[in-house]
């Protein structure tokens, strides 16, 4: 089987870190994606490099010309992209009276419009050789909403429905488009979230803890593997059988 490469956004995160982990161990060719935090970027890519190929790459992927470069550094380094893990992402929480209309904008353009962006480009490849993977890191939230979050729980239901869309349209190209969204995890998007709240939550999950970045990371192998090819347009809930 030839080796495969998987492209993930955001992945200097927590959960983007445990997902290029354990693809590495998978043996795919990884390719990290930045925004702001080359440092972190740099220490992953240092920590992988003994399992298999590592590249790195930065931008912002809001921004169309930056977006451009990473597709073009792609090109450069003859990197088709096999899996695309559409992680990156944005929250900031506020009351809808209190919310600013860039703080809104902001989200629904990390959140959605990026993903969209970066997926429009990587599909003519990836129906070209008859093969890809698309996997979008939405939330729980999506599907029930949560007060103060209306800017992002409206973006992730948009990026779930981008989802079911897509698979629909890509499916006889031989490209599966899935979703996986997360519970409450211990990463930095969630470290404002009181230790009250978390212990209230772990009480309302079935497997009474919180959901880990590995947990999250092995669904994403899961959907990035060649048998799971019949499976498209849908949305695991990584949430410990809350929802």
């Amino acid at each position: 089987m030839k080796q495969r490469t998987v492209l993930i956004t955001g992945a200097t995160g927590g959960i983007g870190q445990a997902i290029a982990s354990r693809f590495a161990k998978e043996g795919y060719r990884i390719v990290i994606h930045y925004n702001k935090n080359l440092s972190a970027a740099d220490q992953l890519k240092e920590a992988l490099n003994d399992q298999t190929d590592v590249y790195v790459v930065g931008g912002d992927l809001t921004n169309l010309s930056e977006l451009d470069g990473v597709v073009s550094f792609l090109s450069d380094h003859k990197l088709t992209v096999d899996v695309l893990i559409n992680n990156a992402g944005i929250k900031s929480d506020a009351p809808v009276d209190d919310m600013g209309d860039d703080v809104f904008a902001s989200v629904l353009r990390t959140n959605v419009e990026g993903p969209w962006y970066l997926t429009k480009r990587l599909v003519p490849a990836m129906k070209k050789q008859g093969y890809g993977r698309i996997i979008n890191i939405t939330s729980g939230v999506a599907k029930e909403g949560r007060a103060n979050q209306s800017n992002y729980a409206a973006s992730k239901a948009a990026l779930d429905n981008l989802t079911k869309s897509l698979a629909r349209e890509l499916g006889a190209d031989g490209i599966t488009v899935n979703s996986v969204a997360p519970g409450l995890i211990e990463t930095n998007m969630t470290k404002d979230v009181s230790d009250e709240h978390k212990q209230a939550y772990i009480e309302r999950v079935p497997i009474k803890r919180l959901v880990k970045a590995k947990d999250v990371a092995q669904a994403c192998v899961f959907f990035a593997s060649e048998d799971s090819g019949a499976i498209s347009g849908q949305i695991l809930g990584v949430n410990g059988g809350l929802r």
